[in-house]
């Protein structure tokens, strides 16, 4: 049959269950339950049995005494604990149905209990059986359905058996087969849904129209007809399985067998379907096995369809028969209660079904690799997400094995978040493989779960199947960009995909790795320099200080232009922050200012571009040192770049480097570079090293620049012998002219010079200056200037060139020994006389003549005071005056120090020698030492 289309299962255990109660051996019983926790039996004597969890059985007699009498019917309202029995008597054919309303929680507690009868109206005066019964939840309306065709509805206070009204709905041709009422979310509007033999039907209960809706011109046998929980009916018909909702017929579920019964549990269906002999053999389900149902084919017994029911438990979320199994006797009832299923047999068997857990079930389907129906029970199931996921893995494990690949990706793909991607990539590193590989890492990094490396690889896996279309698809559809940028723009560099590059690059603002891809992957010079235009001169010193050198190479005009305007604008940045903290303190300027690129950490950019290093170096001093005012309150940095721009720039003449751009926009005429070399040098706003200046001129035998630089320090001497050395007599002669008042001193050079050098022309002339100026200075004496004349062999001076000077010396000398000679004859007869008064004092008498006081000019009257000096005083005149003469005391007192300070003098001996050394007249250094009498202080210290 169609049935066994259906993957067939024992996703439920059945247990037959032993020692029941005696109320379930009865024959003909009548099984009822609702989710009450009740199970209610109706037996064939009129009494009702209520069986609870634990099988324990409360019965009363809910028919009359008449015989014949029995329950035809019951219904369980577990929503207002209620239970509806229709009672018939099934001995003739004109008994009238009678329904009653049994409360059931005093039928629990009481033993007598009386119902409420419901009142009603036959609808015709034939009395029919009836066939069908429904009634709302809170048992406001009650349906009834009889096999003349006729559906009668009653409104009203039914529990109570007050205010009742009848109204006849419908009336079929037909028995009237199921009823069901259903509610709107709101619970304002009811809907009855109906069934005939050849019908299905909507009525609209909550008003008074009675005109039904036609959902189909096909019916159902009873008891092959529910309500779901989305107020769907379903219908059970031998093909299939029909879905209706208010507005007509939905979808249907293909299962061919002739179906006697249909519930509901859960999300199953549970069919009672005639078992031909042809149809159903003997089932053994005394086992529980996992496996499929296993059909025994040499049991020769068969059932007909009255005694032999085949139960079906149908899965239809999953597609697949749960469950599958013979009720001998056929099935005369099914329960549904505390999770499991009771299914009442004919031959007053009660067979528990109970469902499996899903791991037990989930393991059948595993040992037969049915793994996308293990997803699907899991995901119907609410499995947790980690677990599906590995679902999805044995799923992909398995295909992997029977080397499906892409299949088994398509699974692996379900795992990413709960599954390490490492397990997965592994499998597919293969080159032929790299097709699947790549939509896994994609979607890895749609689900932001990629890092760095997943990134790599995908790239990878782009770039070595040569796939630009998805590489670009990657690249420019992503919204969230979940992955790695720096990572992407590498893989992508390395394999050639430069615009993919470039646009990664751009869009994220990674400026170094795009000016990189332009500079050293396209050559694309312009491009890199122009987008270096637009960035701050913060962040375009940073690059430029990398990529300039290759830049240089290329366009080294338009390069050297950026690398000026960024350090002068770097430049002014800082001048500009220090004027806003207050002037120009060089420590404050270097905390406050942006790190722009600096003048030392430039030059070596030009390494292979000197001419251009030069033109640089012009354009930056012209425009930002040049002026006296520009190199005032520099920063400690700056004033460094300074300085290395003035060094090397003069490095660059001096090595005949030429600058190709002129830095006055109408030069006056091309200056050859070391005529630019010199106008630096002279420059008084140039700030070099003096020292190595120095070290380069002379190196670069660069005289003039040298003397530039001694002309620029001061020092005439250093100056005076560079010429000398280089018998620049023009310069020379310039030299003592402008410097020879002030330093007279430079004649003495320059008379050697000359002494040893005869062969100048006009020699004798600027010797005679020379000479000139010497004798006008006493610079030397007459004997030193007579030895540097004559003094060496190269000395061609003659006794005519010096006649002058000669004569002029020696009358000079004669006359200092005249002068010298009087100075002699007056210091003896000086010495004579003072001798002599020392004498006459020592052995002569002194006579004093005096007649008045030498202090006040009165007469002298006693007492008096009279000194050897022939001085005399009143005594009050002198006072408090010791021994000495107070008119000659000033100048004994200057005798007194003048005695001592040759004294110390002559202990000097050190400043003696010095003296001496340094004199060019050694001799009159040591007349004047011994004139001053030097042993006249020493003592002898006896030995």
């Amino acid at each position: 049959m169609a049935s066994f289309q259906l993957r067939q299962f024992h996703f439920f255990k059945r247990e037959s269950l032993d020692d029941l109660p005696e109320a379930f051996k009865q024959p003909e019983l009548l099984l009822c339950s609702n989710g009450g926790d009740l199970i209610f039996i109706a037996d064939s004597d009129g009494s009702i049995h209520i069986v609870n969890r634990s099988f324990v059985v409360r019965s009363f007699v809910a028919t009359s005494e008449v015989p014949g009498t029995r329950i035809t019917q019951m219904l369980h309202i577990h929503e207002t604990r209620t239970l509806l029995t229709i009672e018939e008597n099934v001995s003739t054919a004109s008994s009238r149905p009678i329904i009653k309303l049994w409360s059931v929680d005093k039928l629990l507690r009481q033993t007598d209990v009386q119902p409420v009868t419901v009142k009603y109206q036959q609808p015709t005066s034939t009395p029919h059986p009836l066939t069908a019964i429904a009634a709302t939840p809170s048992i406001s309306q009650i349906a009834l359905g009889f096999a003349g065709g006729h559906i009668v509805l009653i409104r009203g206070n039914i529990a109570k058996s007050k205010s009742t009204k009848q109204r006849t709905l419908h009336v079929a041709p037909e028995p009237v087969t199921n009823l069901h009422f259903i509610a709107d979310d709101t619970g304002t509007s009811t809907t009855l849904f109906a069934t005939t033999t050849a019908q299905t039907l909507a009525f609209d209960t909550s008003g008074s129209k009675s005109d039904p809706s036609i959902l189909e011109e096909r019916g159902c046998g009873i008891g092959c007809s529910l309500v779901n929980d989305d107020n769907e009916l379903i219908v059970a018909r031998d093909e299939a399985i029909y879905v209706y909702t208010t507005e007509g017929r939905g979808p249907c579920f293909a299962f061919d067998a002739p179906k006697v019964l249909i519930r509901r549990f859960r999300h199953y269906l549970l069919l009672a379907t005639a078992a031909p002999s042809t149809m159903a053999p003997t089932m053994d389900h005394s086992r529980d096995d996992d496996d499929d149902i296993h059909l025994d084919s040499t049991d020769s017994r068969v059932y007909s369809y009255n005694d032999a029911t085949t139960f079906t438990i149908l899965d239809t979320k999953n597609k697949l028969v749960a469950y599958t199994g013979v009720v001998a006797g056929g099935v005369r009832g099914v329960a549904i209660e505390w999770g499991s299923v009771f299914v009442l047999g004919g031959h007053g068997t009660l067979d528990h079904f109970s469902e499996k857990d899903l791991l037990e079930k989930l393991d059948i389907l595993y040992r037969q690799n049915l793994y996308p129906l293990a997803v699907k029970m899991a995901q119907n199931g609410n499995y947790d997400l980690a677990s599906v996921a590995g679902i999805y893995k044995k799923y992909g494990d398995w295909l992997y094995s029977k080397d499906d690949f892409d299949t088994a990706m398509s699974q692996y793909m379900q795992t990413i978040g709960y599954v390490e991607p490492s397990y997965i990539i592994r499998k597919y590193l293969d080159a032929q493989r790299l097709i699947s590989l790549a939509s896994y890492l994609q979607e890895l990094h749609t689900a932001g779960m990629a890092t760095s490396d997943h990134t790599t690889l995908l790239l990878n896996c782009y770039t070595k199947l040569r796939d630009e279309e998805r590489l670009n698809q990657f690249i420019h559809t992503q919204e969230d960009y979940q992955f790695d940028v720096d990572t992407a723009i590498h893989v992508c560099r390395q394999a050639g995909f430069y615009d993919q590059a470039l646009y990664l690059a751009d869009k994220f603002a990674k400026t170094g790795m795009y000016l990189k891809l332009k500079v050293e992957d396209q050559d694309d010079i312009k491009a890199a320099l122009e987008y270096m235009h637009k960035l701050g001169d913060s962040d375009a010193s940073v690059y430029l200080a990398e990529l300039g050198r290759r830049c240089l190479a290329s366009l080294p005009r338009e390069t050297t232009e950026l690398l000026v305007e960024v350090c002068i604008n770097g430049m002014n940045a800082r001048v500009g922050a220090a004027d806003k903290n207050g002037g120009g303190d060089a420590l404050r300027v270097s905390v406050v200012a942006a790190p722009m690129l600096s003048m030392r950490r430039i030059q070596h950019l030009f390494a292979d571009q000197p001419a251009w290093l030069a033109a640089f170096l012009e354009q930056v001093i012209a425009r930002r040192w040049q002026q006296p005012a520009s190199t005032v309150g520099l920063s400690e940095d700056e004033e460094n770049d300074m300085k290395s721009a003035w060094n090397t720039l003069l490095e660059l003449y001096l090595c005949g480097v030429e600058s190709p751009v002129a830095v006055s926009p109408q030069p006056a005429k091309k200056q050859a570079p070391k005529e630019r070399a010199l106008d630096l040098l002279r420059n008084s706003n140039a700030s070099f090293d003096w020292d190595r200046a120095y070290i380069l001129c002379a190196s670069n035998g660069f005289t003039e620049g040298i003397a530039a630089l001694y002309e620029q320090r001061g020092d005439v001497a250093a100056l005076l012998e560079l010429f000398i050395e280089h018998d620049d007599v023009r310069n020379m002669r310039s030299l003592l002219d402008k410097h020879g008042e002030e330093r007279p001193d430079l004649y003495i050079k320059a008379l050697h010079y000359f002494a040893r050098n005869p062969q100048l022309a006009d020699n004798e002339r600027l010797l005679s200056e020379c000479l000139a100026t010497i004798e006008k200075h006493n610079l030397m004496s007459p004997l030193r200037v007579l030895q540097a004349l004559g003094g060496s062999d190269r000395s061609g001076v003659t006794l005519g060139m010096v006649r002058g000077y000669i004569m002029r010396q020696i009358e000079a000398s004669t006359k200092r020994i005249q002068d010298n000679e009087k100075a002699i004859t007056s210091y003896a007869n000086e010495y004579m006389t003072h001798h002599d008064n020392m004498e006459a004092l020592k052995t002569k008498p002194v006579v004093f003549q005096s007649t008045k006081c030498t202090s006040c000019m009165a007469p002298l009257d006693l007492p008096s005071v009279h000194f050897l000096c022939k001085h005399s005083y009143h005594q009050r005149c002198l006072g408090d005056i010791g021994d000495s003469c107070p008119k000659c005391q000033v100048e004994n007192q200057m005798l007194e120090d003048q005695r001592r300070r040759q004294e110390l003098a002559a202990k000097q001996h050190d400043a003696f020698f010095n003296k001496l050394q340094s004199s060019d007249d050694g001799f009159e250094v040591v007349a004047s030492w011994f004139s001053k009498n030097p042993f006249a202080f020493t003592r002898l210290v006896d030995q």
